[in-house]
């Protein structure tokens, strides 16, 4: 599968996962909340946050954080050439650290820089290829997507079947410590499709790897 084709494909589930708006208050004085039960929201509300400060991660927390949810070895998250990590060595600054040994950067950039989501695509993707890798050729020890059939042309032999639904519940409990929703599921079944109707010449791996790129990168991963 060429890699311009892939990344349509993961964008659009990408897009797919956070087009749901999320439900507001309504009326004239909707900032006020009830007086007889400001705590508790009701079905149609969202709760707000009282500390709605996001941060990104930085280098050494998402590496971590990729590594604790795929189950490998941190220093195996991501190697430029093989030997050099991409999160502490080749991408520490993109990611918001510090390099004041080699380029004398003593402070971090106050904000991401453009190249910052290209290198958590990097990051990311290296991570899931290792996972998808391992569960793939050594299936009696698979973490993920263990127990997934593959039909004669590398595509899932069952696509609605346990064992596929079973890998997303999974990338999201490890990954974002939380149940996918039923509309993320749906959208991760759709980019199996996708994928089956592509240049794809092994559309079950690949899928495996787009699944996990899309939960990982999200914003709800990156950010804390």
């Amino acid at each position: 599968m060429r890699p311009d084709s892939l990344r349509v494909l993961l964008l659009s589930a990408a897009f797919a996962l956070t087009a749901c708006p999320s439900p507001s208050p309504s009326g004239e004085d909707a900032g006020t909340p009830p007086p007889g039960d400001a705590g508790t929201p009701t079905q149609t509300e969202v709760a707000r946050s009282s500390r709605n400060n996001l941060r990104f991660k930085g280098p050494e927390r998402l590496a971590f954080d990729f590594a604790a949810a795929l189950s490998l070895p941190a220093d195996q998250v991501c190697n430029e050439l093989g030997q050099y990590p991409c999160t502490t060595f080749v991408h520490t600054v993109a990611l918001g650290g510090v390099e004041p040994y080699g380029i004398g950067f003593y402070e971090p950039l106050p904000f991401t820089g453009v190249t910052t989501p290209i290198t958590i695509d990097r990051v990311a993707l290296a991570a899931c290829g290792q996972r998808v890798t391992l569960d793939v050729t050594t299936p009696s020890g698979a973490v993920i997507f263990g127990g997934i059939e593959l039909d004669a042309q590398g595509r899932l032999a069952n696509r609605e079947g346990t064992p596929v639904k079973n890998a997303i519940t999974a990338l999201y409990q490890r990954a974002l410590l939380r149940d996918p929703m039923e509309s993320e599921v749906d959208a991760l079944l759709q980019l199996a499709t996708d994928i089956e109707t592509s240049s794809s010449q092994t559309p079950g791996r690949d899928w495996m790897k787009a699944a996990c790129f899309v939960v990982l990168s999200s914003a709800e991963s990156v950010f804390f």
